[in-house]
């Protein structure tokens, strides 16, 4: 270059110098288009430390802190050669490309046209949305946004300062990313997993990382058992709109039919609906090895695989929805339903659906179909409810199961002033019909006053009264289904109680102590033997520090606690501020019949004048942290529940212990043994072991083990699990598996092209 020819301008007159001289460059060069077309009216800012001006070769030259804008896209280099004659830009040395406010695409060089929006890159890397990764040895960009990489990769994973390999990335002789579809094509692509190839294909193709739902195949999962033999599950995710979308999921197994698996799920303005579900055609199998367990009479006839019976059609559908009408009120559905008892477990699915659920919740091994409207205001809750409950038990006669239809609540609290008190209302329905057994109709009203008064010394005093109106109609049927006599009565029940507390406090600089004190006291109306109906809604009473005060014990509607009592207990509270000193709470109380005779069971804990003990506690050390609720025999002291509850937590480990022991001294009912633990251990910064086992102490016996390797970083996710299941569950035998479970973050879907 010819120092005669060229110009060299210093800092402060450069920018203003450039930018009119480059403005004026591309205002003529826009003038220059065919006629009639529409050119771009972005001029070219140029700004720089040293700008060489070489009118000769008719060449810019800009150093030191190069910045070049057009438009949004913005260019910055530590060098860029600018030929207004012939419109390219190249740009060298740490080069950095911003097209809006995505990620910068990073270059060695790049040459682009004088409106930045196409050219070819050396050394070229990119972060796309997501923080998904490009590079490649040669970019070229297209005018439209197109990007075509020649020997490059794409990965989610954080790349290594040492130039190591990430975790996996997918290396291709040629990627093509196109904005119009919105996908990311690749030829002779390989997966690299730590730099070695693992898989490869010829062709393929992901959804963009800038798209959150695109159509295509998903990661599949693999798994074996000994029930099912080697199982591969390929998903496959069809975006039917932006607001509906279905995966369909077929199952491939070594040893039964393949069984195929959807899951659908629709938004709507109002609310939205999900489903999920199964199918399959196949035969009914039992384990083989119990096959010579079975009685001479059993009819069916089993093949060497404990196959028995024809091939019949056999589903499974979880769905449910919820839909707004106004701001306090909605609607919505659950379905919980299956074709056959022993489906779920046969085919590995979960009896305790996620999906389905509604207002209502039943017992495990149950199913439950309803549909509800629910409304919610500052002073009311309303809700009305049909169900449908189905059993998973075999032999279990499903027509002693009633239709739940309507079941509904009306509570509200009425405008009362505040000196006098709260007033609540609670109206109640329930209807309950039976192909087998006695159908069942309650409707009941309840009004109920309190009022919470502080007393002088602290102490606290809560008055209350409670008054219901029950009308029953109650249709006797034996077990032929013959109706043999019904029923229709009205009863009115009242009660009046007092709650009092009296808690005593010592502060001091390492913590407060807390004595407190309580009693409560009531009395409730009789009810004459013919005014009892059948117990419908209060089958289960737990005894335990909060439901020993509760007005009504019994939960429901049916049983009516008559006569007088008196609950008693006190809380001691140990809440410390010392690193050293675990904080503690302790309670422990009972509850005393007054006068007649107890209406609840002997299992209950309530069934004599003198009920059982309740004794609980919490610790909590920080690290390590334990709760337990206690019921002591009332005479002998014996433990007849515990629930305990133990956490740890120590640096890379933590576990969690729950365990429940049950002695109801109850001719028939079965003692409960059980203890729940689960436990994780991170090995590294990446690595982990996790583990789970229920015991059955009572029968010696692990009913479910699970254990999982796990690997995760920035862009992984890699399990290995191992579950077994041992349940005396119909004839299924014991069920030992291994499953792989991968997950490439951001890559999201992987297709065949």
């Amino acid at each position: 270059m010819s120092r005669g020819h060229s110009r060299e301008i210093r800092p402060m007159r450069a920018l203003f110098t450039a930018c009119a001289a480059l403005a004026l460059i591309a205002g003529t060069a826009s003038a220059q288009g065919e006629p009639g077309t529409e050119q771009s009216a972005d001029p070219v800012y140029l700004e720089a430390g040293i700008l060489i001006d070489d009118r000769e070769n008719q060449v810019l030259y800009a150093r030191e802190g190069v910045r070049m804008q057009s438009g949004q896209r913005v260019l910055l280099a530590d060098e860029i050669e600018y030929r207004p004659a012939t419109g390219r830009v190249i740009a060298r040395g740490n080069v950095r490309l911003f097209d809006g406010p995505g990620a910068a695409q990073l270059a060695e060089e790049i040459e682009l046209d004088d409106e930045m929006s196409e050219g070819v890159a050396l050394g070229f890397a990119t972060v796309l949305e997501n923080q998904g990764k490009a590079a490649a040895a040669v970019a070229v960009r297209r005018a439209d946004g197109t990007v075509e990489l020649t020997d490059g990769y794409y990965t989610a994973c954080d790349l290594c300062e040492d130039g190591g390999a990430p975790t996996w990335r997918l290396r291709a002789g040629r990627v093509v990313r196109d904005l119009d579809d919105q996908m990311i094509y690749y030829r002779d692509v390989r997966l690299e997993v730590l730099g070695q190839p693992v898989l490869y294909s010829p062709v393929f193709a992901h959804a963009d990382p800038s798209t959150p739902r695109r159509s295509g195949f998903l990661i599949p999962t693999i798994d074996i058992s000994n029930r099912l033999g080697f199982s591969y599950t390929q998903p496959y995710l069809w975006v039917i709109s932006p607001y509906q979308d279905l995966v369909v999921a077929p199952r491939l197994m070594t040893e039964v039919n393949p069984v195929m698996e959807l899951d659908w799920r629709k938004r709507f303005y109002s609310g939205e609906i999900a489903l999920e579900g199964s199918f399959t055609y196949e035969r009914e199998f039992i384990d083989p090895d119990q096959i010579d367990e079975l009685p001479a009479s059993d009819p069916r006839v089993f093949d060497e695989n404990g196959f028995y019976g024809d091939e019949k059609f056999q589903w499974h559908v979880f769905s449910e929805g919820r839909f707004a009408i106004s701001e306090q009120w909605s609607w919505g559905f659950g379905i919980q339903a299956t074709a056959e008892d022993l489906y779920l477990r046969r085919y590995d699915f979960n009896e305790i659906p996620d999906l389905g659920g509604g207002l209502y919740e039943v017992e495990n091994r149950f199913l439950a179909s309803q549909a509800y409207v629910q409304g919610r205001g500052e002073r009311y809750y309303a809700d009305l409810a049909t169900i449908k409950i189905t059993s998973l038990l075999e032999n279990f006669n499903d027509d002693r199961i009633p239709i739940v239809a309507p079941v509904g609540r009306f509570l509200a609290e009425l405008p009362f002033p505040a000196w006098a008190g709260q007033l609540e209302t609670d109206l109640s329905v329930a209807a309950l019909t039976r192909e087998d057994g006695d159908d069942y109709i309650r409707s009941s009203a309840e009004a109920s006053w309190s009022r919470v008064a502080i007393l002088p010394f602290g102490v606290r005093a809560e008055p209350y009264a409670v008054g219901r109106f029950d009308a029953y109609s109650i249709t006797q049927t034996d077990r032929f289904g013959v109706e043999t006599g019904s029923s229709n009565f009205t009863r009115t029940l009242g009660a009046a109680g007092l709650d009092v507390s009296w808690p005593f406090a010592r502060v001091a600089q390492w913590g407060d102590v807390i004595v407190a004190p309580r009693a409560h006291v009531v009395t409730a109306s009789e009810v004459e033997a013919q005014d009892t109906p059948p117990n419908e809604d209060s089958q289960v009473v737990d005894l335990d520090s909060i439901s020993l005060f509760a007005r009504n014990r019994a939960g429901g509607f049916d049983i009516w606690e008559e006569g007088a009592r008196a609950d008693l207990g006190v809380t001691t509270t140990l809440d410390t501020t010392a690193p050293m000193i675990p904080d503690i709470e302790v309670f422990a109380g009972r509850s005393l019949r007054l006068d007649d005779e107890p209406v609840f069971g002997p299992a209950t804990g309530l069934g004599s004048e003198e009920s059982d003990w309740v004794a609980e506690f919490s610790v909590d050390v920080g690290y390590f942290d334990i709760a337990a609720r206690n019921r002591l025999d009332a005479e002998d002291g014996d433990l007849r529940r515990t629930d305990l509850v133990l956490g740890i937590e120590a640096g890379r480990f933590a576990a969690d212990i729950d365990y429940t022991r049950i002695r109801p001294d109850v001719p028939g009912q079965r003692p409960v043994d059980d203890i729940v633990l689960s436990a994780s251990l991170q090995l590294t910064e990446r690595w982990s072991l996790i583990g789970s086992a229920n015991h059955d102490i009572e029968d010696d016996i692990t009913r479910r083990a699970l254990a999982a390797l796990v690997y995760r970083d920035e862009c992984t996710d890699f399990r290995i699990v191992f579950e077994s299941q041992n349940y005396d569950i119909g004839h299924l035998e014991d069920s030992q598996s291994i499953g792989f479970q991968v997950t490439l973050f951001t890559l999201g879907s992987l297709q065949d092209e």
